[in-house]
């Protein structure tokens, strides 16, 4: 396993061996040297190897503080901070790494924003939802109902805008009672235009929208929700972190403070490496061990009598309903799917949907197109099409917000997204928090342990040397 371990972080696990290493080396030699070793014995003879046992004592709360303090190091790390610091070494920052190579720090959440998007957005459309579905749930007559009228006021600006300007000998030799009719049979159409736009859309909606780029790019842009959204899912289990370093640091503290006692009596030259070592052996245990019974087991197993369960799994209903409600409030929501529709990677397809669409309204509006050609000409007839086309497609942003409410309710991403998450197998389930610590957890052990080393180094000298 730690030869694993090593393979897929050399640096980490580098790091931290090389500082523990040279920090024991440096203490050793203190000791060998001759000057070193006769100060370390006469502080030893001065106190007559009687060290008050209030000493060994503190050292169960100091494990526990240490347990404490470097798993909150360790959930800092993983969230704090948003953007590379400091920022003048950002040029030297490992690419797909929290860390430069000349030092500096991202939060783990914010340097990998966008590949943490990928891998639940991967997880929601596999498991969770399908956006087809998800858009035949959308009524076309009542979605016209709402968006027609901003659309009729834009079709009667359009058309009487348009008209007069490319055409005007046509548009004001029409007796003005027909101009009237024409424009109130195009604004009367209009319903019928977003009717057919929108069940064009249901058709061909994985043509005109790429939900994973829309959510990655969003995760990247707005790594701040990123963080929050994280913090909100896992926030009991954060705690739950934060607290086990206490119980988990204490544990391995008694069992430090007997070892040490012993030590110190029969072998007090010893002690300057031992606590070094049991400090980092607390840090690295209470962040590994709390980390562990997080997500293990993933399925309930009884041992003597007690159900095991990874915390955060056992909380998979309330965990659902969660991260369903901020999945729709930052990400898959009906304004962030149609920005990514009308400015995305796809962006082309959909304005072609629209303007095939929009095209065939005006044609409609125009009652009789042969006669209309007849009279204008058949280029000019077909510029001003265009133009018309191109001011409807262009008047689309400001008209479909007034139907984003209707559209989140209607879509129901939220409910479904929280009822299929709350059926999901466990190994499935794991995945959704799992992730932030995955692929670096072993940066944050191996920075509690060294935390921890230099709090043992301190706590010998300061107490005990």
């Amino acid at each position: 396993a730690l030869d694993a371990m090593r393979r897929r972080f050399p640096r980490a696990v580098t790091l931290a061996a090389t500082t523990y290493v040279a920090a024991t080396l440096a203490l050793a030699r203190w000791t060998d040297d001759d000057d070193g070793a006769t100060r370390l014995r006469r502080r030893l003879l001065a106190a007559d190897s009687t060290t008050p046992l209030w000493r060994y004592a503190l050292i169960p709360f100091i494990a526990a503080a240490v347990g404490w303090g470097t798993n909150v190091v360790a959930l800092k790390m993983t969230f704090y901070p948003l953007e590379f610091f400091p920022g003048f070494l950002r040029f030297a920052q490992v690419k797909g790494q929290p860390f430069g190579a000349l030092g500096g720090w991202q939060g783990i959440i914010p340097s990998k924003a966008g590949e943490m998007a990928e891998i639940l957005v991967d997880l929601m459309t596999k498991k969770l939802i399908d956006i087809k579905e998800i858009f035949t749930r959308l009524e076309p007559k009542t979605f016209a109902s709402i968006m027609d009228p901003e659309m009729r006021c834009v079709t009667e600006d359009i058309f009487e805008t348009v008209l007069a300007r490319e055409a005007p000998t046509f548009w004001q030799g029409l007796p003005r009672v027909v101009r009237e009719e024409m424009v109130a049979e195009a604004m009367a159409q209009s319903s019928g235009l977003l009717e057919d736009i929108i069940a064009d859309l249901m058709e061909n909606v994985y043509d005109v929208l790429d939900l994973k780029t829309m959510v990655v790019t969003l995760a990247v842009n707005n790594k701040d929700k990123v963080v929050n959204m994280f913090r909100e899912v896992g926030a009991k289990e954060f705690v739950f972190i934060e607290r086990s370093g206490i119980y988990f640091g204490f544990a391995f503290g008694l069992v430090q403070m007997v070892v040490f006692y012993f030590v110190d009596k029969h072998a007090p030259e010893q002690g300057v490496w031992l606590l070094p070592f049991f400090g980092f052996a607390v840090g690295y245990l209470t962040n590994f061990v709390a980390l562990k019974v997080i997500f293990q087991p993933i399925e309930p197993k009884r041992v003597c009598g007690v159900t095991l369960h990874g915390v955060f799994l056992r909380r998979q209903n309330e965990v659902s309903e969660e991260f369903a409600r901020l999945n729709q409030l930052h990400f898959c929501n009906a304004e962030n799917l149609w920005e990514e529709m009308m400015n995305g990677t796809y962006k082309e397809k959909f304005e072609a949907l629209v303007r095939r669409n929009a095209e065939n309204f005006f044609d409609k509006a125009i009652g009789s197109v042969t006669t209309a050609k007849l009279i204008i000409g058949a280029e000019k007839y077909d510029e001003i099409k265009c133009t018309i086309v191109d001011m409807i497609f262009a008047s689309i942003p400001d008209c479909v917000p007034v139907t984003y409410d209707y559209q989140n309710e209607a879509l129901g991403i939220e409910d479904t997204v929280r009822e299929r998450m709350q059926k999901l197998p466990g190994k499935d389930f794991e995945r959704v928090l799992h992730p932030v610590f995955e692929q670096d957890e072993i940066k944050l052990i191996v920075v509690g342990g060294v935390l921890g080393a230099l709090t043992g180094v301190a706590q010998y000298f300061l107490a005990f040397a």
